[in-house]
């Protein structure tokens, strides 16, 4: 039985939601981080959680912080912006393409996706990133069971979609960031169970090589119920393929795997979308860009600045995206 939580759009938006406002009460940068991060993605509400959010920013910076060093380094290029100034994150379309203004992910630890990666993957290091680090328990939105294996729902950080979260599958067991059967037997009954009572529920993987940030097994998930760019192009450069039988899905991907290929897979609507790419290390990406993931390799761009908002054309965009191109 599914929990209530994944039961409706409004169900599952206003627990999103109210849980951001609730994690309000600790006095942690991490969490303000999350929270500031996720209200700049929604005009809504950002004006609810503003006047609380400068308040907690005015109280963070008065005393001395503890938290992760990455939490705390980001607070400190935080406390440099003056909190009136920060703007909330804006789309456009440019021709075949999707760009987003969002500033707070400039301030984002790379992690792995700054690494050099050979094959499709490396073993759990308990001594790097993982998500069983006690500091970020805070940053759950839920915890329980579905289709008998243990899941740990994170609100995402620096979210780039609407509710947008990390979804870490048996957390405890320590699997690293490759896709087996299971794994992807998982993801695919996950998202077409959800996707059937929340509309637009999407899960989303990035593949060791293709810019997967965290080397601990996860998913992202969000809400979108419009096409992603790569949907509206017959002849999109990337080669991708539509699956409609996980069985189907998983042959291709294993033959991925097998040629050490990295790609991205978009899981909704009783499909699987794969997206093959070239590895991150083989190419050297533009300033503007800190490299493509799953929702760049898919037609979206995030940039962190107004001037490359305001700029960038399309003939940046389509340049930028063939780099990705397997020839």
């Amino acid at each position: 039985m599914i929990d209530p939580l994944f039961t409706s759009n409004i169900q599952f938006g206003q627990n999103f939601y109210q849980g951001l406002d609730a994690m309000l009460e600790y006095n942690e940068p991490g969490v303000f981080i999350l929270v500031l991060a996720n209200a700049l993605a929604d005009e809504k509400l950002w004006r609810q959680l503003k006047p609380k959010l400068s308040d907690k920013f005015e109280q963070l910076k008065a005393t001395k912080i503890r938290g992760s060093a990455d939490d705390i380094a980001v607070f400190d290029q935080l406390k440099k912006i003056d909190f009136s100034d920060l703007d909330i994150v804006k789309y456009k379309q440019i021709g075949g393409f999707e760009l987003q203004y969002n500033p707070l992910r400039a301030l984002r630890p790379q992690r792995m996706s700054n690494a050099k990666t050979k094959g499709m993957s490396e073993d759990f290091n308990e001594s790097e990133f993982h998500f069983n680090k006690d500091f970020l328990q805070k940053e759950l939105f839920f915890k329980g069971q579905l289709f008998s294996k243990d899941i740990s729902l994170f609100y995402n950080k620096f979210p780039f979609a609407k509710c947008h979260g990390l979804v870490v599958v048996e957390a405890d067991k320590n699997h690293p960031q490759l896709l087996t059967p299971q794994l992807h037997q998982f993801a695919w009954m996950m998202a077409n169970a959800v996707g059937l009572n929340i509309k637009g529920f999407t899960l989303a993987y990035n593949s060791y090589g293709a810019y997967a940030s965290v080397n601990h097994f996860h998913l992202q998930c969000f809400i979108r119920e419009n096409p992603l760019p790569i949907e509206n192009d017959e002849k999109y450069p990337l080669i991708n393929h539509w699956f409609n039988s996980m069985g189907d899905a998983w042959e291709f991907i294993e033959s991925l795997h097998r040629d050490e290929q990295p790609y991205h897979l978009i899981y909704r609507d009783q499909a699987v979308l794969c997206v093959v790419r070239q590895r991150q290390d083989d190419y050297k990406h533009e300033s503007w860009t800190s490299g493509y993931a799953w929702y760049e390799s898919c037609g979206g761009v995030n940039t962190t600045t107004l001037n490359d908002y305001d700029h960038l054309t399309e003939s940046e965009l389509k340049t930028e995206l063939l780099k990705l191109k397997i020839t």
